[in-house]
């Protein structure tokens, strides 16, 4: 998100929002939340999921898509820069300056449903 301060309220709202939204979500949770934290996970098979930290105070921000093997595709925004680790490719870091849209679950889930299909994960 460029310029928007989001809350971890906000974030919360938009994955229960979200996860009613795509049809691969199976389930949600929010597995860890503190007053500056919060971790939350939709879960979209046994061994593949969607993992989603965020820090109110540092601003840092990851969502990724976990399997097996472990990361499979991610976008990250750590000291106030954005980047992303394409799919095939997730140790790779391509910078990402325009970061992600006011809904960053919705956009990320759009994002991750295309590599889903495309990759025949589902």
């Amino acid at each position: 998100m460029k310029g928007q301060l989001m809350t971890i309220d906000d974030l919360i709202v938009e994955a229960l929002t979200a996860k009613d939204r795509f049809w691969f979500i199976q389930s949600f949770e929010i597995t860890a939340r503190t007053d500056a934290t919060v971790t939350l996970r939709f879960i979209i098979e046994t061994d593949l999921f969607i993992q989603i930290f965020f820090s109110q105070r540092s601003g840092r921000f990851n969502l990724v898509l976990i399997g097996a093997s472990g990361r499979l595709y991610g976008r990250d925004k750590e000291y106030g820069f954005w980047h992303r680790h394409p799919f095939g490719r997730p140790e790779e870091h391509e910078a990402t300056p325009d970061g992600v849209s006011l809904r960053p679950i919705n956009q990320f889930l759009a994002e991750v449903e295309k590599i889903l299909i495309k990759h025949n994960l589902i």
